[in-house]
């Protein structure tokens, strides 16, 4: 039976005023891209074999894919070796995986102090190791950690972003999951959850952040966003929708982020799911257990209420079920 797209209109209310837009900036001139992206929302199971399988395929197949995997999310090297058990459980020679050494901080798990790689991104043999590979994979955890340890203290690229960057224009699968997804759009989303994003106004980079991973004392975590790597050049991403109700954060994000015609739409990827953008084809495809919102925010618009009061109005939300492709090129 063919499978329909849902889409709804809703309306937000806010309980600020949002007035100060993020002004973020999409990647400047990246270049054709011939790789693809396989963005998950967290949770990926074991068992989940639609997502696995999908990036081997187009990693170059289990005979001939080479993959490295970035922990730098996680406080250990834990979900970095899973991963690694995963695929090789699909077929890959565990010769062909590495667990690149990219961190700017120890992990509480091996004897060594890996906080020292974070000397290492510019250095040409890791340069020359991520070049051979045919995919890259970035761990769960606090997405800002990754983006620390990629990029250098003045916020330039790294020798070993560079290096991804290089090989993901070629045709490399890119693919990552909960923070590893969080980091692919230009706009990042680090921290908050709904409520947060509702009731105050969207914290600037400037400020300081709030991590996911931080304990918080209130009922609720204002939104707070960062420069992301920018992999995915057509909107912001967010994850663990269906489990953590984030629908209201992603909606505030887009809202209040710097967007033209192209990005004008917003995607929230449940848990065990992933997004697959073949920037070839230029199409996103749904794979995994459950779905992908997409938020069209082009005639979005804040609305006064009544004093200290606001809302958003005219989002238009659709809902992609596995093995639902769009064009990522879509018209508002």
């Amino acid at each position: 039976m063919k499978k329909k797209l849902v889409s709804c209109l809703i309306s937000f209310t806010l309980l600020s005023s949002l007035s100060t837009p993020l002004l973020a900036k999409a990647q400047e001139n990246t270049g054709d891209i011939k790789g693809s992206l396989v963005i998950a929302g967290g949770g990926v199971g074991t068992s989940n074999h639609e997502i696995y399988e999908k990036f081997l395929s187009l990693a170059g197949g289990k005979e001939k894919a080479k993959v490295g995997i970035i922990p730098a999310a996680s406080t250990t090297l834990q979900s970095s070796k899973k991963f690694k058990e995963d695929i090789v459980k699909y077929g890959l020679n565990s010769d062909s995986i590495k667990i690149l050494p990219v961190s700017n901080h120890d992990f509480s798990d091996t004897q060594k102090d890996e906080s020292t790689w974070k000397n290492q991104v510019n250095a040409k043999k890791l340069s020359r190791t991520i070049k051979g590979l045919t995919a890259v994979w970035f761990v769960g955890g606090d997405q800002t950690k990754i983006v620390d340890s990629l990029r250098q203290n003045n916020g330039s690229d790294s020798e070993a972003l560079k290096a991804i960057w290089d090989i993901y224009r070629k045709g490399a699968v890119i693919g990552g999951t909960s923070a590893g997804a969080a980091i692919m759009s230009d706009v990042m989303i680090t921290g908050g959850d709904s409520l947060g994003a509702l009731k105050e106004s969207i914290e600037n980079k400037e400020n300081k952040h709030v991590s996911e991973n931080q304990q918080s004392k209130k009922e609720y975590e204002p939104l707070s966003v960062q420069k992301g790597l920018g992999f995915f050049q057509h909107g912001i991403i967010d994850q663990h929708m269906d489990e953590r109700a984030r629908l209201g954060r992603l909606a505030v994000a887009a809202y209040t982020s710097e967007r033209d015609k192209e990005k004008n739409f917003a995607y929230g990827v449940d848990e065990d799911t992933a997004m697959v953008v073949n920037n070839k084809d230029q199409k996103i495809e749904v794979v995994g257990r459950s779905g992908v919102a997409v938020l069209d925010m082009s005639k979005a618009k804040l609305v006064s209420k009544q004093k200290a009061r606001s809302g958003l109005e005219n989002i238009k939300v659709s809902y992609l079920s596995p093995g639902d492709k769009i064009n990522y090129h879509l018209k508002s």
